[in-house]
């Protein structure tokens, strides 16, 4: 049963919120319940006045989960694994390792020494990877020829993620290219420490 806050009987915004804990100390203030009271008010009332434990639920975790993006039927376990962490920005590469304070990155720099070693970099120009990548934009070019006149973080956005203008063979096609183009450079072959 929910809590009805008798200050506000009245069918108000108020009515579902739970009084605060008094917190003498910083460590109590976040500890559970505190923390959860603080949470549970900060909630829309129309959520909290959800009768409903499914449709509280299921309310709830729609506006916290992100909407998954699709790998297209992409079948190679070790490939999507990779590109998943490309696209959170979790992955091997000097920028997100230094965003993350990996003790061995000191500096985003590439190892080729051009720029920051960001996704687009590596799919676009890092030196290293320079037949790779020719064989990637040779074989996306004769798929989709007007690819190639896209701007660097729209072609990167669609190395990655597909594009909802496209059928679901095309960015079938695109996702498992950009998978061959990953492994292929064998950038992410030791263990993400």
């Amino acid at each position: 049963m929910l809590y009805l806050n008798p200050k506000h009987m009245l069918n108000t915004r108020y009515q579902y919120l739970i009084p605060n804990f008094f917190c003498r100390t910083l460590s109590f203030a976040n500890s559970f319940f505190p923390f959860s009271i603080k949470e549970w008010n900060k909630l829309d009332p129309s959520l909290t006045s959800n009768v409903s434990l499914s449709n509280f639920r299921n309310t709830l975790l729609k506006s916290v989960r992100p909407t998954p993006n699709s790998v297209y039927g992409a079948c190679d376990p070790q490939g999507v694994i990779l590109l998943t962490r490309l696209r959170v920005g979790l992955s091997h590469l000097r920028e997100h390792k230094f965003k993350h304070s990996f003790n061995d990155t000191i500096n985003p720099l590439c190892p080729c020494n051009m720029e920051i070693e960001s996704t687009s970099h590596f799919f676009l120009h890092c030196l290293n990877f320079v037949t790779q990548r020719l064989d990637l934009m040779n074989e996306l070019i004769a798929l989709k020829p007007n690819l190639q006149n896209l701007d660097e973080k729209s072609l990167t956005n669609i190395l990655l993620f597909g594009s909802k203008g496209f059928d679901l063979e095309l960015n079938s096609k695109i996702l498992k290219l950009s998978i061959n183009f990953i492994l292929c450079t064998k950038r992410f072959e030791q263990p993400l420490l």
